[in-house]
């Protein structure tokens, strides 16, 4: 597990330092900016692999695009509103549905606003990192939740795609519908639709009976899990079933018997007393935040008192970040003198922070 958290920190970074000697374009829609693009699939076709597309924030969607060459997509972020001083302008970069074709390995997507819409993937190779799926009906967050499916090589029915990275997204499904191999899915809030009721049967996680997975430190909110022969470790399953056999199950905690109780596993947990949960102050995703004295603290895999480990979604190799921030220079602040003189010259005042990897 440790070998393949590290796989993750370095294959992004490997990824990002890659893209710093290709050309960066800026896709934006607002009215009176002058940018490249204005759209994500003509931002595609006018990119060559190896560029990287700054798709900044927007009340209106970049729609949907098809992919058939190495490109890092970089949005804004999320929940900026609730999240202040991430970004100066709080709108997310929203996007509609992706479709990884082969020649799209390698490829990078962080930040953005899927707005339930659904990640297809037929190549190998691609990260899906710190990115939101759900969205809100009423007041609802997660009334509506997208997915990520992974398929097979759109030139080869017969091979799987594998080596898929899916990490630090937030209200999404995931489906594995062929005997992929090397799927990492790490740090993120799984879940189905609000409308189906917490007792629902629909799958939040399923795989291929041959499909091999890498499953830690995710909070499960709500639906069923259909897995094999895989490894979970330092996930919280707040509600929903498990379906498999031959999998590895240590140190994940559930609200019933999902897991048992051998291996570091807890079972039949009061989820009141594991996250800090809704309440005035308390952002959407802070809710799933472990609170004061909560049994997932130090109960991860490894865990000892110099190096404590937590289960669920904000620990691990890979916590999950706040706003799906991505790890590049962000504008916070931006304050400008509104009258100047010669005299007297205007003054501006920026603010620029970046989070970690």
């Amino acid at each position: 597990m440790r070998r393949a958290s590290t796989l993750l920190a370095l294959s992004c970074a490997l990824l990002i330092s890659q893209t710093s000697l290709a050309k960066i374009w800026r896709v934006n829609n607002n009215p009176g900016v002058n940018a490249d693009f204005t759209s994500l699939q003509a931002a595609h076709d006018g990119a060559s692999a190896g560029d990287t597309l700054h798709i900044e924030g927007s009340p209106n969607t970049y729609g949907s695009c098809t992919l058939n060459k190495k490109l890092t997509l970089l949005g804004a972020g999320y929940y900026l509103e609730e999240n202040l001083n991430l970004q100066a302008l709080q709108q997310s970069s929203k996007v509609g549905g992706l479709n990884f074709q082969m020649g799209s390995q390698g490829s990078l997507v962080m930040g953005l606003d899927f707005q339930a819409n659904t990640v297809s993937i037929f190549t190998d190779d691609i990260i899906i990192r710190r990115n939101k799926f759900q969205s809100p009906y009423g007041t609802t967050q997660d009334y509506y939740v997208g997915q990520i499916q992974i398929y097979y090589h759109s030139n080869n029915s017969a091979i799987p795609a594998n080596n898929i990275i899916i990490s630090q997204n937030f209200g999404l499904k995931v489906g594995i519908n062929y005997p992929s191999t090397g799927i990492l899915v790490t740090n993120n809030l799984l879940e189905v639709e609000a409308y189906h009721g917490d007792n629902t049967a629909q799958v939040c996680l399923g795989a291929h009976a041959s499909a091999i997975l890498l499953v830690q430190n995710n909070v499960m909110r709500r639906g069923r899990v259909t897995a094999n022969n895989s490894n979970f470790t330092n996930n919280i399953m707040f509600n929903g079933s498990f379906d498999g056999v031959g999998n590895l199950y240590s140190n994940n905690i559930a609200s019933g018997t999902q897991f048992g109780n051998a291996n570091g596993n807890q079972q039949n947990v009061v989820m009141t007393n594991v996250f800090v949960g809704e309440g005035t102050g308390i952002t959407i995703e802070g809710a799933w935040k472990l609170k004061a004295g909560s049994p997932a603290i130090g109960a991860g895999y490894g865990s000892t008192g110099g190096n404590p480990i937590d289960c669920g979604m904000f620990s691990g190799q890979n916590p999950y970040i706040l706003a799906g921030i991505p790890p590049m220079p962000a504008v916070y602040s931006f304050e400008v003198q509104p009258i100047g003189s010669n005299t007297d010259p205007i003054d501006v005042k920026v603010k620029v922070k970046s989070v970690g990897n």
